[in-house]
């Protein structure tokens, strides 16, 4: 039976060891996230992790506009970024994207040192947070677990698998999965979970999510085999799809703001500025009456 979990993610909780968790799932919004990119394979891995963690902190949090991931490498992998938009309403898809800089002509990419950021804006009238840690032996989920170990004193644990599928049609390369589970803090609480049940839940999720790829994987069964008999409530999944909030009316506005005489070092010999997003790759082009008549207003 094909298996239908796919761009999705499922949140759930343990009632009886205040545990929770989340657990995703990414196939076409891999292959939309690079459909106008060429990164390298260990850029694409290292992506798709920055995604995957984004994903799963995102509908962890509960938020309701945007959360977005830097992580900014010493490095030859200077920037990796990504962003979730919150589903509009009920039953909507989340919308994510990402992209990543690089030097190009490095023999090695390597990402060991630099700054793991998280920014959450909840939307308008609101002042947004953001939480940096430094990057933690070159690896994005012990950055994303010291994250809220420091931010929150909440114990947490990722797991996170990316496969490339090197026989795909249609461009679909890679396929990812993510699974992030959360241990709340109340030691007083008979529900509270000890470090030896908690290493015991670790190695059973890096065990089963090997074989989370699989065209016939039950998510449903997949948590029962983890969790066992310890009562697990299973919530709505919310879907996942690539969604970039670039608009050619916040770009004219952006670039109105410049001197006129910036503006003109920027045009071409037809007097017009062109602009691509970083993320979409969407070609922007716009005359400079264009944005003069846009600063005037």
């Amino acid at each position: 039976m094909k298996n239908t979990f796919v761009d999705s993610i499922l949140p759930f909780q343990i009632d009886d060891k205040n545990l929770r968790g989340r657990f995703a799932r990414i196939d076409k919004l891999a292959s939309d996230t690079l459909k106008n990119h060429r990164f390298p394979d260990k850029v694409c891995k290292l992506l798709f992790e920055a995604l995957l963690l984004t994903a799963l902190i995102g509908e962890m949090i509960k938020i309701r506009w945007r959360l977005s991931l830097q992580i900014r490498g010493n490095e030859s992998i200077k920037l990796l970024a990504t962003d979730y938009y919150a589903p509009k309403s009920e039953g909507k898809p989340a919308n994510l994207r990402a992209y990543a800089d690089y030097e190009k002509e490095a023999k090695h990419l390597n990402l060991d040192t630099g700054l793991f950021a998280i920014t959450i804006d909840q939307g308008k009238n609101t002042e947004p947070y953001q939480g940096i840690t430094p990057i933690i032996e070159g690896s994005l989920i012990k950055s994303a677990e010291n994250y809220f170990f420091q931010s929150e004193q909440i114990k947490t644990f990722f797991d996170l698998n990316i496969t490339k599928k090197h026989s795909a049609k249609n461009g679909r390369n890679w396929i990812a999965s993510g699974f992030m589970l959360q241990a709340l803090p109340d030691e007083h609480d008979k529900k509270y979970i000890d470090d030896d049940t908690w290493n015991i839940l670790k190695e059973r999720i890096i065990e089963e999510t090997k074989y989370s790829m699989s065209t016939e994987f039950n998510q449903y069964r997949f948590l029962d085999d983890i969790f066992q008999n310890n009562t697990l409530t299973v919530f709505k999944e919310t879907k996942l799809k690539f969604g970039c909030s670039c608009k050619r009316k916040t770009l004219i506005n952006t670039l109105s703001k410049y001197p006129k005489e910036q503006l003109e070092e920027m045009c071409d010999k037809q007097k017009n500025i062109s602009a691509n997003c970083q993320f979409c790759g969407r070609k922007f082009q716009f005359s400079l009456k264009q944005i003069l008549d846009c600063h005037e207003v």
